[in-house]
């Protein structure tokens, strides 16, 4: 049986000022060459609250980072944990990770993962700017979450017995690294006499096609971020699991003696995977 939770609370958002929860930590590196704000990051530390008053109940903190993601548009990578502070939630917390529009009156974005009470969590963020006071720069967003978790007992016979749709899309990635059309723009990385490319980092915001022609009609872009985080290759290497990897997203309390960080995906023999992985 899955338990399903609905959480409404709100983002208290200060990116200037005396008590700034947000700033910028990379942008292009080739300013001249950005038109907008594509590959602009920003770290944040921003307070939840009960209620849309600064004053209001602390509840938690929404710990990440955002990114401009489109050339075009308004739109955020967000890539946020919701690290609970209070009652029977203090301890757990949300991952988030989606596409966010701006200027959409209400953006969804998924709940890929959790921990402590929400793990194993999927669902659904729901956010609405509360108010926006330019002058002081202020930033109140009303966030509906809902998730459902799987029951801890016996998460594998819930996972086959639960019904699941299927489906398949096949589409075309165009990536244009340089040039007039350049899909990507390189937000961090070592000096350029590095011998490798450890560590560098790009955003992107690519079309993708119905077809491999460049004036293929257009369904959708692959608007997110890429880096290169290894000094030698990629993936697990070890016997049966060569090839394959899992993806984890969350929070890790680096002095705590235990840290719970949700795993939201795989490849290869992991692919679907639904887990959590507990570090030493």
């Amino acid at each position: 049986m899955e338990k399903k939770t609905s959480l409404h609370f709100y983002f208290h958002d200060i990116p200037g000022g005396k008590n700034q929860t947000s700033t910028t930590i990379a942008q292009p590196l080739n300013m001249t060459a950005a038109a907008n704000f594509l590959g602009s990051t920003s770290r944040a530390d921003v307070l939840l609250r009960e209620g849309p008053e600064p004053i209001s109940k602390l509840v938690g903190r929404a710990q990440g980072i955002y990114a401009f993601a489109s050339q075009h548009n308004a739109v955020l990578l967000m890539v946020m944990n919701f690290a609970f502070v209070d009652g029977i939630y203090n301890g757990s917390s949300l991952s988030i990770l989606g596409r966010k529009a701006i200027f959409d009156i209400v953006r969804e974005m998924p709940v890929a993962g959790g921990s402590g009470v929400f793990r194993l969590a999927r669902g659904h963020a729901l956010a609405k700017t509360f108010s926006f006071n330019l002058k002081a720069g202020v930033a109140v967003i009303e966030y509906i979450t809902t998730n459902g978790k799987f029951s801890e007992k016996s998460p594998m016979i819930i996972s086959t017995e639960r019904m699941e749709k299927m489906t398949r899309l096949r589409f075309y990635f165009h990536d244009i690294p340089s040039g007039k059309n350049q899909t990507n723009m390189r937000i961090a990385g070592p000096e350029k006499t590095t011998a490798d490319s450890f560590g560098s980092t790009f955003m992107v915001d690519s079309p993708l096609t119905e077809e491999p022609e460049p004036n293929s009609k257009l369904v959708g872009r692959a608007q997110g971020v890429y880096a290169f985080a290894s000094q030698h290759d990629a993936g697990l290497l070890m016997g049966t699991y060569n090839g394959s990897a899992l993806s984890i997203l969350g929070r890790s309390p680096v002095f705590d003696n235990i840290r719970e960080m949700p795993i939201v995906g795989g490849s290869g023999l992991f692919r679907v995977d639904d887990s959590f992985s507990k570090p030493n």
